[in-house]
C-alpha cells in the first residue's frame, strides 16, 4: 500500500508543480507586457511664460504746450514819444487836405495859410489819454467835443459820460503807409481804422490790404493851423 500511495502521488504532485511553474511564468509575462505596453498619461501643455513688463522709457515724453495768443499793444511800437496838445493831422494821399469837421461830421477838407480862423481852428484836435484806454489815444475839438465814430461814421459829439461812448472815442495808434505817419484804429472794433473815403467823408472801415487804402487811413502828425 506504501508503494502505491507514492506511486499514485507523484503524479498528483506533477500537475501542483506545473501549475506553479505556469503561474509565476505567467505573472512574469504579464508584468512585462504591462511594462512594455503601458503608455504614459497625457502630457500637460506647457506653462505660457507670463509676458516680460516693457522697459521703462529713460525719458518720459513731455506734452506739447501751444503758446498763449500776445495782444497787440495799445500804442503804436514805432511812436518815440506819446502825442499830447493840439495837432494838426495832414492827409498822406491828399496832402493839402486835413482831418476836420462840417457841423458834427468828420471831412478832409483843405486848410492853408489864408483859411479863416474856423476853419484852422475845425482841422485843430487836441490828443489826450484814451476815455477807455489811456494807451490810446482820445481827440477833442475847440469845444470839447470828442472824435468818435458812431454807426461806422467820423462825427464829434460831447462825452455823456457812457462806456460805449468812451469806446468809440478812443483810437489807437499804428503805423501808417508813409514813414513817419500813423494810423488810428478803433478802440472797440480793431481791424477798423478812420479814412477817408473818395467824397472825403470820414468813416470807420475795415482794413484792406491795397496801397490805397492804407494811404487813405494814413496821416501825418503837424503843428496845429491855429
Amino acid at each position: 500500500m506504501g508503494r502505491v500511495a507514492r506511486l499514485l502521488g507523484r503524479p498528483a504532485a506533477k500537475p501542483v508543480a506545473a501549475t506553479t511553474a505556469c503561474a509565476v511564468v505567467l505573472t512574469a509575462a504579464g508584468v512585462a507586457w504591462y511594462a512594455t505596453t503601458r503608455s504614459p498619461g497625457p502630457s500637460l501643455p506647457p506653462k505660457a511664460a507670463a509676458p516680460s513688463a516693457p522697459a521703462a522709457s529713460a525719458v518720459s515724453p513731455t506734452p506739447g504746450t501751444s503758446a498763449s495768443p500776445t495782444p497787440a499793444p495799445s500804442q503804436n511800437p514805432t511812436a518815440a514819444a506819446r502825442l499830447s496838445g493840439p495837432h494838426a493831422l495832414r492827409s498822406v494821399d491828399d496832402p493839402g487836405d486835413y482831418i476836420s469837421r462840417s457841423g458834427g461830421l468828420g471831412f478832409l477838407a483843405p486848410v492853408g495859410a489864408n483859411s479863416s480862423l474856423a476853419t484852422r481852428q475845425a482841422a485843430t484836435l487836441t490828443f489826450v489819454p484814451g476815455l477807455a484806454d489811456p494807451g490810446c489815444y482820445s481827440l477833442m475839438d475847440a469845444a470839447g467835443r470828442y472824435l468818435r465814430h458812431y454807426a461806422f461814421r467820423i462825427r464829434l459829439d460831447a462825452d455823456d459820460g457812457s462806456v460805449i461812448f468812451r469806446k468809440d472815442a478812443t483810437f489807437c495808434a499804428r503805423s501808417g503807409s508813409a514813414d513817419g505817419s500813423l494810423s488810428l484804429e478803433s478802440y472797440n472794433y480793431p481791424g477798423r481804422y478812420l479814412r477817408h473815403r473818395d467824397n472825403l467823408e470820414l468813416w470807420l472801415d475795415p482794413s484792406e490790404s491795397s496801397t490805397a487804402y492804407r494811404a487813405s487811413r494814413s496821416c501825418v502828425v503837424v503843428a496845429p493851423r491855429t
